[in-house]
Formats: C-alpha cells, sequence, structure tokens
C-alpha cells in the first residue's frame, strides 16, 4: 500500500483568510469573508469554485476578489434549486415506464426473477 497523503493542519477561520489573501485572492471585506468561511467551509467554497480561477497549487489570476467566489456559490446554489424539481421529475417519469414496462412483460413480480434483469440490461 502507498504512502498516505500528508493533510495540511487545520487553519483557523482568520488564518483561512490571510491564506487566501496570501495566494492572491482579493478580499475586500474581511468580515464577510469570515463570517461566510464559518457558514459555508474553506473548501466547499475555495476549492470548488475556485478551479478555473487558479492553477493547481498556484495564485489567483489577476483581479479574482473573494465577493467573486460567493457570488458563483450562490448562482450555483439557485441554480440547484431550480433544477432539481426537473431532474425529480424526470426521474419520477423514468421510474413509472420501466415499472410499467416490466410488470406488462414479466408479470407484478418479475423484478424477482434474476434472469430477467440480466436479459434486460443488455437492452437497456
Amino acid at each position: 500500500m502507498g504512502e498516505l497523503k500528508q493533510h495540511q493542519p487545520p487553519m483557523t477561520i482568520d488564518e483561512q483568510v490571510e491564506n487566501l489573501k496570501s495566494i492572491g485572492l482579493i478580499v475586500e471585506d474581511e468580515e464577510y469573508a469570515k463570517r461566510i468561511l464559518n457558514d459555508i467551509s474553506y473548501f466547499r467554497l475555495i476549492k470548488a469554485y475556485s478551479l478555473n480561477l487558479k492553477p493547481k497549487n498556484g495564485d489567483y489570476v489577476d483581479k479574482v476578489t473573494f465577493e467573486q467566489l460567493v457570488e458563483l456559490y450562490l448562482f450555483n446554489a439557485n441554480f440547484r434549486q431550480i433544477i432539481y424539481p426537473e431532474i425529480e421529475k424526470i426521474e419520477i417519469n423514468v421510474r413509472c415506464r420501466s415499472a410499467n414496462y416490466f410488470a406488462e412483460q414479466y408479470g407484478v413480480l418479475g423484478y424477482l426473477e434474476a434472469d430477467i434483469h440480466t436479459l434486460t440490461s443488455i437492452y437497456i
């Protein structure tokens, strides 16, 4: 088995803000940044929403602000709230159609037959 990855020691919220500033992120309102980092978390916000804004282990590209990262996060959260109900409708529809198909083809207890699942997985 290979070596375990060395993890970074934990940082306080103040240290997180200082770390972000040290790698080129513009933090216009430190108190706001501290509140956000305390509510959302460093890794959920920074790691996910910085992907195209800084190279791995590098500094942020010019003029990227903490507030812009938060705006991306909030946009994504709002987008999920809009799209998930639509995805749920599609999921329910597919499950319903699949259940109807299997019931018509193999009977109401057809799902208990292992052979049916092997054969039908070829066609799905």
